[in-house]
Order: C-alpha cells, then structure tokens, then sequence
C-alpha cells in the first residue's frame, strides 16, 4: 500500500476489517500521526467504526466482512463531498463541489486544493472530502456547456446544508429560480421577499453566495442600469450577463420587459 495524499475510505476500512499486513499498518499510522487533515478524518472513521461493532456481532462476525464494508461504505458516502478543478477562457479558475445530494460549492479561485478542502470542511466539519474527476464529471459537464452557451438551465440539484435558514437562505432560494437571460434588481428581490427596505441585505446575501452560476446571483444587478457587485468580480458578472444575452448596459428596459412576463 502506497500513500501518496490523505486517506481514503478504502484503506481505513481495510485496516478496521484487519485486512492489512502489519508493515502496512504501521505505515498508515505513520501517515496518520504525521498529517493533521488526516488526523481529523481518521477520528472520524474510527467513531464511525465503532459504532458498527453490534452490526458486527448481530451478522455472525468478521465472516461476514463484505456486507459490512458495504453498509460502512453507504454510511461514509453520506458524508463524502467531491470536488475537482474547471478551466474556462470565460471564467479562469473554478473550483466546484458536489454531496451526493448536490452541488455545495463554486468558486471562482485560483486556490489551492488544501484551501477548498478547509473551506468546504468550515461549513460541514464531519465530511469526508475527496478531490475525484469522475464522481464531478456531470456537474462539471454542465457548468462547461453553460460556459460555451450550450446549456440554459442546470439540473445538479443544490444541497441547501450549506446555507443556514434565514433571510439569506430566502434570498439565495428566490434568486436560485431567475430564469437564465432575466436580471432583476436588488430592491425588486427585497420587496418580493416583503422587506422593500432590505436591498442592502440582498446584495450582502449575494456576496456570500457559496455556489455562484447554480445559484445565478449575477443575474441581480443594481438599480438604474448599473452593474452591482459580484464575488467574483464585476468584469466576470457582465461577462456572465452577456453571456446570457442581457445587452449591458441597458438593463432599465431588459427589466422593463422581464417584468411585464412576471
């Protein structure tokens, strides 16, 4: 057994159903002993493995081995997060993540793989969080079809743990449904979410949307035509707008005719 990063899944539970040699566990506690991430990760098998010691007993013993890698596995999986790297002319450097209830993270970034991974793990400390190509390959499949106006809707579903109840919740749920192409201001969202007052609100909200383009935030914009912000910047957003087809800078009559058809 070879570790060339963290852990994964496979080699903690080949060393809870003793299936490694003793040379090999050695050097995966050595592994462990050494990096902090795994550390944190490993606590977390062992509390999971732990757990499982009645299933164990109730199947008969270790001889009974694959059924439970398997229910160990259906219960690691709940708790895994994917993620891996995109590159578009149109965009730089986005880093997407996905559970398997769905997309959790977009980030416009030129980040390092550690900085994501600690992001994501801010937000839902108790994941396992594996960088894996194919388990990403829908997700990052749509966001290149989108990028090269290929695609106008996205179906990766969103995992809504990662936004906690509240105003902002609302805001990013209302601006999650924005038709791609329609734009809509940050006093229009405030007053169809009944706080006419809260437009500052809505552009905070906005700014710390965690999975931007899913939840198309560029698609708000400010009052009078003008641009507004954007986490990734304004030059990205009127690229994104464009992109869509919103003829910048004439949003005051885009929103004109977007609303009569609301």
């Amino acid at each position: 057994m070879q570790l060339t990063g963290h852990i994964n899944e496979d080699q903690a539970m080949a060393l809870y159903l003793g299936n490694l040699s003793l040379e090999e566990e050695q050097l995966l506690h050595r592994h462990v002993s050494d990096c902090s991430a795994c550390q944190r990760e490993f606590t977390t098998y062992r509390e999971m493995f732990t757990g499982m010691e009645t299933l164990v007993q109730e199947m008969g013993g270790t001889e009974h081995a694959p059924r439970l890698r398997t229910a160990i596995q259906q219960q690691l999986r709940r708790r895994q997060i994917y993620y891996d790297l995109l590159y578009h002319p149109l965009a730089g450097p986005l880093w997407a993540a996905m559970s398997l209830r769905g997309v959790c993270l977009i980030n416009f970034s030129d980040r390092t793989p550690f900085e994501i991974e600690e992001e994501l793990r801010q937000v839902q400390p108790e994941a396992w969080i594996v960088r894996d190509r194919r388990a990403t390959a829908n997700l990052m499949a749509e966001l290149r079809e989108y990028l090269q106006r290929r695609r106008d809707h996205f179906t990766t579903p969103i995992d809504w743990r990662f936004i906690a109840p509240g105003f902002r919740r609302q805001v990013l749920e209302f601006v999650s449904k924005i038709p791609y192409g329609q734009v809509y201001t940050y006093g229009e969202v405030a007053g169809i979410l009944q706080q006419p007052k809260a437009a500052r609100a809505v552009g905070q909200a906005l700014g710390k949307n965690p999975i931007p383009l899913i939840i198309p935030c560029h698609r708000v914009v400010a009052a009078g035509g003008k641009l507004g912000g954007f986490s990734a910047g304004t030059n990205i957003k009127k690229r994104l707008l464009e992109l869509e087809g919103v003829r910048w800078p004439n949003f005051s009559r885009q929103m004109e005719l977007f609303a009569r058809g609301r």
